[in-house]
């Protein structure tokens, strides 16, 4: 097939059935991945349609942890200005009796502007002194409050009093937080009651503890495998090109990961494979295509030798394969092949 056609290695179509206009990274963005498949290689449709399990990947599954502490944050960006937020979610004080809602950058916690409202009568507005002066702070919270339109997300945690209702605002999003379901309905009742009343509007507010411990929820489901299974891909499509790929040996690994199913493919190891201690830059992420008798099989990890993932990516691969590798060398910017990088290493 001519390189320069536009056929989707994923769904098998091309224009028009499907569009081209972006080309698709190897490693996502998200976590630092800065080479990428040609344009006409991965169509706009595969792309609009995986990008609900990528998103999730990075935000709420096991690698959503490291890339909080250490980045990189929005499209790989390394500025701490534009590091990584973690989750809305519930965060315990040293008062182990006061919950607050937050996320975590870097590994540090804030706290996110919120009344906490006590269905008994008391009313009292928090955030977090990293966000700029406390009375603009208030001003901003009621002006967004006044335009509340009973759209929020709700977050239920035991934990919390039975008689309190937590109302964060973040990014234009509202959050709710409580532990009785008895107060589900009345929430839009106290929320009017509170843009009527604003009782936080001249109290000082109370700022969020740094002595925190932060409570994440992670989803683990078969789409970090099916991720996994796409990074794989396409390296492989990179390295030996499209109609390499297009043979229907790969059509079992490519249904799975456009469609999902039962996983008869990917594993999470919880042992040292032939690959992982294989010298690479400090918290890479790596990748390695090896074969294995007639089957050809990746084996990826993240930030360094974390999350370490076996793909068969087919039973029947035709003549010999040699070791691949790829390194993606997030803190630095940097991406090589494996043995590009051996060779800097020894020049």
């Amino acid at each position: 097939m001519d390189e320069k056609v536009n056929f989707c290695i994923y769904l098998k179509k091309s224009e028009p059935d499907v569009s081209f206009s972006s080309e698709e990274h190897i490693f996502p963005a998200g976590i630092g991945g800065i080479r990428k498949l040609p344009m006409q290689y991965v169509s706009d449709d595969f792309n609009n349609m995986f990008s609900k399990m990528e998103l999730p990947f990075m935000r709420h599954s096991l690698l959503s942890l490291p890339r909080q502490f250490k980045g990189p944050g929005k499209r790989g960006k390394l500025n701490p200005k534009k590091a990584t937020e973690g989750s809305i979610s519930i965060m315990s004080g040293e008062d182990l009796n006061s919950f607050n809602l937050g996320y975590l950058t870097l590994g540090n916690p804030y706290t996110i502007p919120q009344i906490i409202i006590d269905i008994n009568g008391l009313c009292h507005f928090k955030s977090d002194q990293s966000f700029g002066d406390a009375g603009k702070q208030i001003a901003s919270f009621v002006k967004n409050l006044s335009k509340y339109n009973g759209k929020y997300i709700l977050i239920e945690d035991a934990r919390i009093s039975k008689d309190e209702i937590i109302l964060g605002f973040h990014r234009s999003k509202w959050y709710v937080a409580l532990s009785n379901e008895d107060l589900k309905p009345q929430i839009d009742e106290y929320i009017d009651k509170i843009i009527q009343q604003a009782p936080f509007n001249k109290e000082t507010p109370k700022y969020g503890s740094h002595q925190v411990k932060v409570h994440q929820t992670l989803e683990f489901d078969d789409s970090f495998f099916r991720v996994c299974g796409k990074i794989i891909f396409n390296y492989l499509t990179l390295v030996k090109g499209r109609d390499f790929v297009l043979n229907s040996c790969f059509d079992p690994i490519r249904d799975w990961i456009v469609n999902g199913g039962e996983n008869n493919f990917a594993i999470l190891t919880g042992k040292e494979t032939k690959t992982s201690k294989i010298v690479s830059p400090k918290e890479a992420h790596k990748l390695f295509i090896n074969q294995v008798g007639k089957s050809l099989v990746g084996y990826i990890s993240f930030y360094g030798d974390n999350f370490e993932t076996v793909v068969k990516l087919c039973d029947d691969i035709d003549g010999n394969f040699d070791l691949e590798g790829f390194l993606c060398d997030w803190k630095n910017r940097e991406e090589y092949s494996y043995i590009d990088y051996v060779q800097k290493l020894n020049n």
